[in-house]
């Protein structure tokens, strides 16, 4: 079994008492090439936070993010130095935007498998979940339950090309809800025909409505009901009998044929 690991992007990092630059790095894609770098931050005693290689036929693109608080030489001299490098073809600086901060300004828009991608913060989905249905009632609920419905159907049509059966389909939807952090599907299990089982640990839409005195996965059952009624080829009836934010230990939803 898999065990869950939080994972930071380090899309921005802030240290106030730590001296941080960036770099962008385009260079050869070869293993000598990251064992000549690492060798170089060692030289320098520069401490590496944070790392994104991403290879291009046969260059690398290499994004860091640096702890230079005891470094020997001043960030340009640094720069300098690595450009000077047989393997390296252009490097630029990655600038704190304050002291402390730096967030990456060099990479827009962020894919996933190639298409565009948004990261949503905790305090966004509590606006667009928790506060949203506390404002507008059942109509907010209903709202989002069909805005999930067409997302279903539409993740089905997105990720069909890699995939080959529909238990197939349904190891892809388990694999990237973890993935991308929307919550943790541990099972999505038929118990009779036209009827299924789906338990979700930290429901991400459950947790940012706690505390509730009823199921709160409306945009989540909406996602289920537009992908199984894809996959079946029926209409379905998608039912939330557990939830977190009424204390449950996981979410947990029925899918049966309507």
């Amino acid at each position: 079994m898999v065990n869950d690991e939080p994972l930071e992007l380090l899309r921005a990092i802030h240290l106030p008492e730590r001296s941080i630059a960036g770099l962008h790095i385009f260079c050869v894609n070869t293993p000598e090439t990251i064992y000549g770098l690492s060798k170089f931050l060692v030289k320098h005693n520069v401490k590496l936070l944070y790392a994104n290689i991403l290879a291009k036929n046969g260059d690398a693109e290499l994004t860091v993010f640096l702890d230079i608080t005891n470094a020997t030489e001043p960030i340009d001299r640094i720069v300098s130095e690595i450009s000077g490098l047989d393997f390296v073809r252009k490097v630029s600086v990655i600038n704190p935007l304050f002291k402390g901060l730096i967030i990456d300004l060099v990479h827009f828009p962020i894919l996933l498998m190639g298409r565009r991608a948004w990261i949503v913060s905790e305090a966004v989905l509590k606006g667009l979940f928790k506060d949203f249905k506390e404002s507008f009632g059942e109509a907010g609920r209903v709202f989002l339950y069909h805005l999930g419905v067409g997302i279903g159907r539409d993740l089905y049509e997105t990720y069909k090309e890699y995939v080959s059966s529909s238990f197939d389909m349904l190891e892809l939807i388990k694999a990237f809800s973890k993935a991308l952090g929307w919550g943790v599907i541990e099972e999505i299990r038929p118990l009779v025909y036209g009827k299924y089982r789906v338990r979700v640990r930290h429901n991400l839409e459950c947790e940012v409505c706690k505390p509730s005195n009823r199921p709160c996965g409306d945009f989540s059952r909406g996602i289920l009901t537009g992908f199984f009624e894809t996959i079946l080829g029926r209409r379905v009836y998608v039912e939330e009998t557990k939830c977190i934010a009424k204390g449950d230990p996981y979410c947990e939803f029925i899918v049966k044929l309507g």
